[in-house]
């Protein structure tokens, strides 16, 4: 079952959805292939023709074997590891759906493990170290967790770089457009959205309103007005 496209934000791309490796299903299935070689070599050794009961009873077992299997299955398929370009998601279940999220920006360290059989098999471990998370989460028995690892800090990269670039200009051009807003006068041009929003540039803007109303050109209500829209967009409460 793939993760559903329907349950992603807009904008969201998914890089890898995967499943635990198949060997996560060794133990039922070995079971049922033992059994099944066991209950066929007893019917061609015993004759069983005259024993009614125990031939049903090892059918129905058998039965009940196939079905845990089928069970083991859907299980497997319906559990999701899925990494997209905001985030990474673990998601189980067949009647039932849980899921877990980390967000790509708070996770800190990707780590691998992998034994030297899982190396032979393309089968190992990986621990994702978050600030959302307590300590470490594991996600265990997947294909090739190297390359999945490496898809991991590539997005990681891709997302802090962008969230490094874009914020500082996103809060850039609101300053921009508030000064727009509320600035009672065109004397004071508005703040280019290029520049980065630093503290000096908004107390250069508040030095200007304060020479302005010297002037005479703004009402002390007009003053404040203009300087509580800027210290507003800065997280500061306005200065009375």
């Amino acid at each position: 079952m793939r993760y559903p496209e329907k349950l992603l934000s807009k904008g969201e791309e998914i890089v890898f959805d995967v499943h635990h490796h198949p060997v996560v299903l060794w133990a039922p299935l070995l079971l049922v292939l033992v059994y099944t070689a066991a209950w066929l070599a007893l019917l061609f050794m015993v004759d069983f023709l005259g024993r009614g009961w125990w031939l049903l009873g090892g059918a129905v077992l058998l039965l009940v074997l196939l079905a845990v299997l089928a069970w083991k299955i859907e299980v497997w398929l319906h559990a999701n590891l899925v990494l997209t370009n905001q985030r990474l998601i673990y998601r189980v279940g067949v009647l039932s759906r849980r899921a877990w999220e980390i967000p790509l920006s708070s996770i800190s360290d990707v780590s691998m493990i992998q034994t030297f059989l899982g190396r032979a098999i393309g089968v190992g471990d990986l621990v994702i170290k978050s600030s959302t998370q307590n300590g470490k989460t594991p996600y265990f028995r997947l294909r090739h967790p190297d390359r999945l690892k490496q898809k991991i800090l590539e997005q990681v990269h891709r997302a802090t770089g962008v969230a490094a670039g874009e914020v500082p200009r996103a809060i850039a051009e609101e300053v921009a457009r508030t000064l727009e807003r509320t600035q009672p006068t065109h004397e004071i041009a508005a703040l280019p959205p290029e520049r980065p929003p630093l503290y000096s540039e908004i107390v250069d803007q508040i030095e200007r309103l304060e020479e302005l109303r010297g002037r005479g050109v703004l009402s002390d209500e007009e003053f404040q007005k203009a300087k509580d829209g800027l210290l507003s967009k800065l997280g500061k409460e306005p200065e009375g």
